[in-house]
C-alpha cells in the first residue's frame, strides 16, 4: 500500500504542476509570445535535467534508439504543444481545454488496439464522466471560429496520445531519465525554429517576471512533470492512469481564480464534481486490487 500512496502522491504532484503552468502561460505572454515561451520553457527543462541527471545523456546509444526518442520528442514536447498554440491563435482556451483532455479517451482507444491492454467498462465510463466533467466547465464560452484551428487542436491531442502510445511500445528498456533529458534535446531546437519562424524576439520585455515565470514551467512545471510522467506510464496501464489526468484542467480553472482572479459559475461546480466522480468510478476497481 505504500507504493500506492506515494505513486498517488505523485499524480497529485504532477497535475498540481501541470496546472499551475495554465495561469503562468497567460502572465508570460504579456511579455512575449507563446513559441518563444515554450522555446525558453525546453531550455530551462533541459537545463534542470541535466543539473539534476548529468548521466542521463545517452547521445552514444544506437541510431534507432536515437529516432525513437527523436519521434516520441516530436509528438510529446513539439507535436503537441506547438499544435496547441498555432490552435490557439484562433480559438478560445475554452474549447482548446475540451478538446486537448479527450486524450484520456483517445489513449485508451488506442492502447487496446496498440498495447493489448484490457480496459474494464467501468474504467472507460469514469474517463468519459471525466471529459463531460471538462464540457461542463467550460460549457458557457465554447465557440469555434475555424476548422483550422479546430484541426490543430486535434492533431495537439492525437500527438500527445500517439506519444503515450509510442513510448510504452517501443522505449521500455531505456530509463525514463534518460528519456526526459533526450525529448528535450531533440525539442529544443525545433522549438526555436518555431519561435523564429513566429517573429523576431523583443529582449527589452524579457524581465525578471518573464524568466521567473518560464523558469518555473521549464523546471517543476515540465521537467519534473515529465518525469513523473514518464515514471506512472512505464509502470501503470494506460487505463489506470489516464483518468487523473483530468485533474489537470480541473486544478488549473481554481489556480487561474486564485492566481488571475478569473470568475467562477455554477457550471465550473458542477463540472468539477463531475470530474471527481468520473476519477472515483474509473479507479474505483483499481484501488480495490491496490493498482495491480
Amino acid at each position: 500500500m505504500k507504493t500506492v500512496y506515494r505513486d498517488a502522491i505523485l499524480l497529485l504532484m504532477m497535475s498540481l504542476f501541470w496546472a499551475i503552468n495554465y495561469p503562468l502561460v497567460k502572465i508570460a505572454v504579456m511579455y512575449e509570445n507563446e513559441f518563444y515561451v515554450l522555446f525558453f520553457r525546453i531550455l530551462f527543462a533541459l537545463i534542470l535535467s541535466l543539473i539534476l541527471f548529468p548521466r542521463s545523456l545517452i547521445l552514444e546509444g544506437s541510431l534507432k534508439t536515437q529516432i525513437k526518442l527523436f519521434t516520441l520528442s516530436m509528438l510529446n514536447i513539439v507535436g503537441f504543444m506547438e499544435f496547441w498554440f498555432i490552435g490557439e491563435m484562433t480559438e478560445s482556451a475554452s474549447i482548446s481545454s475540451i478538446i486537448i483532455y479527450s486524450y484520456p479517451v483517445i489513449v485508451v482507444l488506442l492502447s487496446i488496439f496498440f498495447l493489448g491492454e484490457r480496459v474494464k467498462a467501468l474504467n472507460f465510463l469514469g474517463i468519459i464522466i471525466g471529459l463531460f466533467g471538462i464540457f461542463l466547465i467550460f460549457s458557457e464560452e465554447i465557440q469555434v471560429h475555424s476548422i483550422e484551428g479546430l484541426l490543430f487542436l486535434i492533431l495537439s491531442a492525437l500527438s500527445w496520445s500517439f506519444g503515450t502510445i509510442f513510448y510504452k511500445k517501443y522505449l521500455k528498456g531505456i530509463e525514463p531519465v534518460k528519456i526526459n533529458t533526450m525529448q528535450f534535446i531533440y525539442a529544443l531546437p525545433v522549438t526555436f525554429i518555431f519561435a523564429i519562424i513566429s517573429g523576431p524576439i523583443d529582449f527589452s520585455k524579457l524581465n525578471m517576471y518573464f524568466f521567473a515565470v518560464t523558469i518555473y514551467m521549464g523546471t517543476l512545471g515540465t521537467s519534473i512533470a515529465w518525469f513523473i510522467y514518464l515514471i506512472l506510464y512505464r509502470k501503470y496501464s494506460v487505463s489506470k492512469i489516464s483518468s487523473y489526468l483530468f485533474l489537470v484542467p480541473a486544478l488549473s480553472v481554481i489556480l487561474s481564480f486564485l492566481i488571475l482572479k478569473e470568475s467562477l459559475n455554477i457550471f465550473t461546480f458542477i463540472g468539477l464534481g463531475t470530474i471527481m466522480f468520473g476519477i472515483y468510478l474509473s479507479q474505483n476497481s483499481n484501488l480495490n486490487n491496490k493498482m495491480k
